[in-house]
């Protein structure tokens, strides 16, 4: 287990990530629209993955906060 302060550390990086996937989310939303063909197809890939990394890091804080 950590201690309180490199604990807090780490839940501070991780809600730090959070917030930049919510914009890096953002912007693939935003190449999807201006994608178009195969192109399209792998920006979806794309966007498909940064989703499950991000329902992968809510997991982790889950986590996180239980052993708080």
């Amino acid at each position: 287990m950590l201690d309180g302060s490199r604990e807090s550390e780490r839940i501070e990086t991780i809600d730090e990530m959070l917030d930049l996937f919510v914009v890096i989310q953002e912007m693939g939303r935003r190449l999807a629209d201006e994608s178009h063909g195969d192109d399209y197809a792998k920006v979806r890939e794309l966007n498909e993955l940064l989703h499950r990394a991000r329902t992968k890091l809510n997991l982790i804080k889950d986590e996180a906060g239980k052993l708080s």
